[in-house]
């Protein structure tokens, strides 16, 4: 009788219908006026939303929108969380994200800038900090981090997890669990993801959450097609199982998305990054860095020859036991001056069982700085520290320790734009060089997600790319300077 009395009375509350209030009331700047949804947008979130008729529960409480990049996937999510707010009283409704500045600058900001631009809403809310409280009915709305133990015992009404690809941790996985829905509010309360795919070896929750809506679940229209950009009818990617709804699109179906747009992002990205974002294709976290023919596009008959003024960088990557020691240096192009020049390339190799000699090493260096202008040495700063201090010593040359972090993150993703765009001149004689261009992988960094730096790694521990590091902090360094 309780059960039956709660359905009822949440029956009574007579929430409109989503999409006609959200196109009526979710105001965005684009229009200085209410948003417009796109078909697919309209049926998946009647769908999402949709309620049992006798009971008036929701027939989902878990709701996975997962769209490739730039299909308002965010502002949907936020037009979500304003439906709830104004048709739930005294209710909590989180935005989460991986930290708390992506919390509040992504779902949170397009909740709050639709509440400013709609003029019918100016003083329907009051705002403490990252809380929003509403006027009417005291429902809370707020944006919160990860952060499992702070938000433990949770009574959410909403909860909507932003850009869930990037939930990869141990907290992340924590704080979904804390964040489960109460058994209270069974049938009355949802669970929102929005986010597009993420990488098979690192988006362990979010690929759980694929594997039960899509592997496992069944098509919502498997005979209903919608309009595409580029292939025209397709059927959507929208599946239900048990109590979860899933939308998967991987197409551009909105009017804003041109082929063209697509066409430079292929350029700019690796393949298994702009599958991900732009198709929404679980990644992984490692792929080609280059193309080998991007490296022989380089090639340049006509090389230019330095001059007896010409200035040089000679960058140092050092193995001991397993990895080779490599040398290059690079010049800056003397008429395209966001161009570079490989001019000397040289590696050694560590014998059986042993260590590498750094005398004849040191002997050459010393050498090539006697014979050319060379400005400055970056150096691999965890491995060199003690020939780099030796050298410095000496007052010949600038030895510039070189972070294998941050300043390695910038270079390597500089390093495969040059080459893509043939800014990077070779004339074909360094064969080793070539090779670890072919050995080198591209792992996105871990550190880095949101901007998509990437970091040369290894394929294999056989496949070396000691030779690849040293052109990316060679260039990177004559690039900075101002040769």
């Amino acid at each position: 009788m309780a059960e039956s009395l709660k359905a009822l009375a949440y029956q009574d509350e007579s929430w409109p219908d989503p999409v006609e209030w959200i196109e009526k009331n979710f105001w965005i700047p684009e229009l200085r006026g209410p948003i417009v949804l796109e078909e697919y947008h309209k049926d998946a979130l009647r769908e999402a939303l949709s309620r049992d008729p006798e009971t008036g529960l929701f027939n989902y409480s878990m709701v996975v929108w997962s769209d490739i990049k730039k299909s308002i996937k965010s502002c949907l999510a936020a037009a979500v969380g304003m439906y709830f707010a104004f048709h739930t009283s005294w209710g909590e409704i989180y935005f989460i994200a991986n930290d708390l500045n992506q919390a509040d600058s992504r779902v949170a900001m397009y909740f709050r800038r639709a509440m400013e631009l709609n003029p019918d809403f100016k003083n329907v809310y009051r705002t403490r900090g990252y809380r929003m409280t509403m006027k009417s009915n005291n429902t809370v709305v707020q944006a919160i981090p990860i952060d499992p133990a702070g938000e433990a015992g949770s009574n959410a009404d909403l909860i909507v997890w932003s850009e869930m690809w990037g939930a990869t941790g141990s907290a992340q996985a924590k704080m979904y669990v804390e964040m489960a829905l109460s058994p209270t509010k069974h049938g009355r309360s949802l669970q929102w993801v929005e986010t597009y795919a993420g990488y098979r070896e690192q988006s362990e929750t979010l690929y759980g959450l694929y594997e039960n809506g899509v592997t496992n679940g069944k098509r919502v229209w498997p005979d209903r097609t919608y309009h595409t950009n580029f292939e025209g009818q397709q059927v959507l990617d929208a599946y239900k199982s048990g109590s979860q709804f899933t939308l998967w699109n991987g197409t551009p179906r909105c009017s804003w998305q041109p082929k063209g747009y697509y066409d430079d992002e292929k350029k700019k990205l690796i393949p298994s990054e702009f599958n991900r974002i732009h198709r929404n294709i679980w990644a992984s976290a490692i792929d080609t860095f280059v193309p080998i023919e991007w490296w022989d596009a380089c090639l340049d008959v006509n090389m230019p020859v330095p001059t007896s003024k010409t200035s040089f960088v000679i960058a140092l990557d050092a193995g001991v036991t397993d990895d080779p020691f490599a040398m290059i240096m690079v010049w800056r192009h003397p008429t395209e001056p966001d161009e570079c020049c490989v001019h000397y390339t040289r590696r050694w190799l560590p014998p059986q069982g042993g260590k590498i000699d750094y005398e004849p090493i040191e002997k050459e260096f010393i050498r090539l700085i006697e014979e050319y202008h060379v400005v400055c040495a970056p150096y691999d700063i965890y491995q060199l520290h003690y020939f780099a201090t030796r050298i410095s010593k000496m007052n010949i040359v600038w030895m510039k320790a070189f972070s294998q972090t941050t300043d390695r993150l910038i270079a390597d993703s500089q390093l495969r734009v040059m080459i893509r765009d043939r800014r990077i001149h070779h004339d074909g004689s360094h064969i080793h060089l070539r090779q670890n261009i072919m050995n080198a992988m591209a792992q996105v960094a871990s550190e880095d997600k949101e901007n998509r730096k990437i970091r040369i790694v290894k394929a294999s521990k056989d496949k070396k790319v000691d030779m690849t590091v040293a052109l990316s902090m060679a260039v990177s360094t004559c690039m900075r300077l101002n040769l």
